[in-house]
């Protein structure tokens, strides 16, 4: 496993680098630590899978609510209430804008699926100079608590992850708020970090 503090130079293009050649890797956000693989490859989705423990569904991030827009279908009158929140603490269980573009592990029955805008200067760093979609789920196994520390990462995950991004230990954290707003009001699939 490679490991590289949030602040070195090479952090933002080894992370890219790594996701595009099908790896994993471990990174904090603004609630978890994540596990993250390129959305549209199948073997690192297996991969993913494997190592949680659990078939999907999975969430998908992205960088900024701009980009949100490019993969999820947004109705007019969520769109405000959701640029306001976002980047944040939250995952949105949202319509895919073309079926068929994304893995169907990835969505629940219905075909939605959860997408996340983190808010963590590492990650907003690394979306400014390229953007992509990679599934995010929190860096454990199913059924086992979240690891916040790095160091714990290392050791569990040695040879399953690729690449760990440091960004020191996180504090304790319910993970993101899971949200389904198709009806009102808004069902809490799950109460995180973030408030509705």
């Amino acid at each position: 496993m490679e490991s590289l503090p949030q602040a070195h130079p090479d952090a933002g293009r080894r992370f890219w680098q790594t996701i595009a050649a099908g790896g994993l890797v471990a990174y904090p956000t603004d609630t978890l630590y994540g596990l993250g693989v390129d959305a549209g490859n199948g073997v690192a989705l297996e991969r993913l899978a494997l190592l949680k423990g659990r078939p999907g569904p999975f969430s998908v991030m992205v960088g900024r609510y701009e980009q949100l827009t490019e993969y999820a279908l947004i109705p007019p009158q969520l769109a405000n209430k959701l640029s306001r929140m976002l980047p944040g603490p939250y995952t949105f269980i949202l319509p895919v804008r073309e079926q068929g573009t994304l893995p169907p592990r990835l969505s629940g029955p219905d075909g939605r699926i959860g997408f996340r805008v983190p808010d963590h200067p590492f990650l907003r760093e690394v979306y400014r100079y390229q953007s992509g979609l990679v599934v995010t789920t929190s860096a454990n196994r199913a059924g086992e608590p979240p690891i916040q520390d790095p160091q714990a990462i290392a050791e569990q995950f040695s040879d399953a992850v690729d690449l760990l991004i440091d960004g020191g230990s996180l504090p304790d954290s319910k993970g993101s708020t899971i949200i389904d707003p198709a009806v009102s009001p808004w069902l809490i699939i799950r109460q995180g970090d973030g408030r509705v």
